[in-house]
């Protein structure tokens, strides 16, 4: 019996233990009910350049088109509307950003630099005349979260402005920056206060608001364009962890930009046009290149493909996470991608698991059922056999004293019965 018990709890553990495997893969980040492929949203045939998510709103993202302005979406990508009121077009927007409150954003174009207060219903030129922002194209804009009136912003040829106003007047911080280098992109790191930017030319930082500026490059080929740039900690991930990406590979430091190297999977001859860190894991990281978007979980040491549905022959410029929870990652290249898609949990690639995990409880409760019946039966008394009164009547039990006559009468020793009923005196006694 204690074997048999034995058995029975041993196979509910080799049923459990696959189980309770699925089911941790379901609360993690890329689990299996995170499955499925890229999704093409209602936003298609439009070179996308830059994405911002509202940090009040998640389902409210914005798209900046290499031509149209502004597009807008305010259920998570489902549906888009162009709105572009007070831009100029047809030009670019390069780049996108809410301010620390996510009250006011703000749009780096190819004709001026334009914030939008409450949405985007309409937009306003805040590189006017007087304001200390030269006109052309602005291409960055990174704020500064310890102070929030200090904003930073980069243009194609006439370097790195501030303002330390929310934007009411800008001055020029760009010595040290080569004259006429593009900045391609600026990241303002609040934990050690330095100010990064991506140029044509190099890797290269200030330590006290721009006031300064030195080349960080080795490791890096001088032929490689930076595109962008990211402090690993801006994001939660480790300090003095820095991560570029070129338009010939990835590269990371983890001395806070003084030695630079590529990851173990090398990606040196692929151009990379941004990268994100993951709201919910700072050791995964998402990077939009010429060949789609890679991921890596081991803070781009390793890469791979997240899933199919980005066409291949398109390149991906730029990267946001948003919707609720931050749950769905979105890239844009000649229109917006979802992933996971929103069509549903019930495509083919999350129902399989499912079916998985339901066929294992199915199993498991049968076993468990076979069991306890088993151990039932085998601790259950003897049935007794029903019989007639007639058949029992021989198992009836004789009180002490009596004996059973031939008949089959009970008689007490004493006494005897007669062939015709009578009764006569005690046995013991002897005829006359």
């Amino acid at each position: 019996m204690a074997g048999f018990m034995k058995r029975v709890r041993n196979s509910r553990l080799l049923l459990l233990l696959p189980l309770l495997v699925l089911l941790s893969a379901c609360g993690t980040t890329v689990g299996i009910f995170a499955g499925g492929t890229w999704q093409a949203s209602a936003l298609q045939n439009q070179n996308i350049r830059a994405l911002a998510v509202n940090p009040n709103n998640l389902q409210d993202i914005y798209a900046g088109d290499a031509q149209n302005g502004v597009f807008t979406t305010t259920n998570a990508g489902q549906n888009w509307v162009q709105d572009s009121a007070g831009l100029p077009v047809p030009t670019g927007v390069n780049a996108l950003a809410f301010d620390d409150a996510g009250k006011k954003l703000y749009a780096a174009t190819g004709a001026g630099l334009y914030a939008s207060v409450g949405g985007t219903q309409h937009w306003s030129n805040i590189a006017g005349p007087g304001s200390g922002l030269p006109a052309g194209s602005f291409t960055s804009i990174a704020f500064d979260l310890n102070s929030a009136s200090d904003i930073y912003v980069g243009t194609a040829r006439h370097g790195v402005f501030k303002s330390a106003n929310n934007g009411a007047s800008w001055s020029n911080i760009s010595a040290g920056l080569p004259t006429g280098d593009t900045i391609n992109d600026l990241v303002y790191d609040p934990n050690t206060h330095q100010l990064w930017a991506a140029t044509d030319m190099g890797v290269y930082q200030s330590g006290n608001g721009g006031s300064g500026w030195r080349l960080l490059n080795n490791g890096i080929p001088s032929s490689d364009i930076i595109n962008t740039i990211l402090p690993a900690d801006v994001s939660g991930g480790a300090a003095g962890l820095i991560y570029a990406g070129t338009d010939h590979g990835f590269y990371l430091s983890t001395d806070s930009g003084a030695h630079w190297s590529q990851s173990k999977d090398s990606l040196l001859g692929i151009g990379v046009h941004a990268i994100l860190i993951d709201y919910s894991q700072a050791t995964t990281v998402y990077i939009a290149t010429d060949i789609g978007v890679l991921r890596s979980a081991d803070s781009g040491q390793t890469w791979g493909g997240i899933a199919s549905g980005i066409p291949t022959d398109q390149a991906v410029y730029a990267l946001a996470q948003g919707a609720s929870g931050y749950s769905q990652l979105y890239a844009a290249a000649r229109g917006i991608y979802i992933y996971p898609g929103s069509s549903g949990p019930f495509s083919i690639d999350r129902l399989i698991p499912i079916l998985v995990i339901l066929l294992f409880f199915y199993l498991l409760f049968v076993l468990i059922s076979r069991g306890r019946r088993r151990s039932r039966g085998m601790l259950k008394p003897e049935r007794i056999v029903e019989r007639s009164p007639e058949s029992l009547e021989q198992y009836r039990a004789v009180p002490e004293g009596t004996i059973q006559s031939k008949n089959g009468h009970m008689v007490s020793p004493g006494l005897e019965v007669g062939e015709q009923g009578n009764e006569y005196k005690d046995a013991g006694e002897i005829d006359d």
